[in-house]
């Protein structure tokens, strides 16, 4: 998949799984198995293109399906897993190759224009070292996705900000990786301001 992953990321990640992946529905199983189940970039990508693009940020209780794999496929990353592992149930959930063509339709003039600002460029902020702080950063997240899913289109923040992470390192371009931490600052920001927090913390009117 290196090939693939280097020449127009973006746009590509999403071509893969719709093209190489047989059937009607992509499920996570299937993603892993596509790019490999170490391959941080290329899944980490996608599955922040999932909770960002129309009409998959919008299907109810995705974001939280994709921040329990981000979470365990970073946690193991991180534990130097040889081979990651994600529930059988979780493994066969699945989105319909329609939506992703639907999606991909949408986002593809945006997607190229973006591969088009993508290169190689300061690498030594993508290397193996960055890769574990990436995963950290990635877990926490995902963890964000859960509160923010009740807040109408904010999961795309952290999205956002995964979505750079993964290109940075397909691409091998450093610039990605100082943006996306600071995406990842918006994010914190967005879920400190904007979550309900009373929702989780079991404050209530009280009678």
């Amino acid at each position: 998949m290196s090939e693939v992953s280097r020449n127009d990321p973006l746009e590509n990640v999403l071509e893969s799984a719709i093209e190489d992946i047989e059937g009607d529905k992509v499920t996570f199983g299937d993603v892993l198995e596509l790019f490999g189940d170490r391959s941080f970039g290329p899944i980490v990508a996608f599955l922040g293109l999932l909770v960002v693009l129309p009409p998959l940020g919008a299907v109810p209780i995705l974001p939280v399906i994709v921040g329990f794999v981000i979470i365990l496929f970073s946690t193991q990353i991180l534990f130097g897993a040889k081979h990651i592992w994600v529930p059988g149930f979780i493994a066969k959930r699945s989105i319909s190759k329609k939506q992703l063509k639907e999606a991909d339709k949408r986002a593809k003039p945006w997607l190229k224009r973006i591969d088009r600002l993508i290169s190689e460029r300061m690498r030594f902020l993508t290397g193996r070292w960055s890769i574990y702080l990436a995963a950290i950063l990635v877990t926490f997240l995902a963890l964000t996705m859960i509160p923010l899913e009740v807040v109408p289109f904010a999961v795309a923040a952290p999205g956002v900000a995964i979505v750079l992470f993964g290109l940075a390192f397909m691409a091998r371009d450093g610039v990605l990786m100082l943006l996306g931490y600071l995406a990842s600052i918006g994010a914190i920001t967005v879920t400190i301001l904007f979550v309900p927090w009373q929702m989780f913390l079991g404050g209530g009117s009280g009678g």
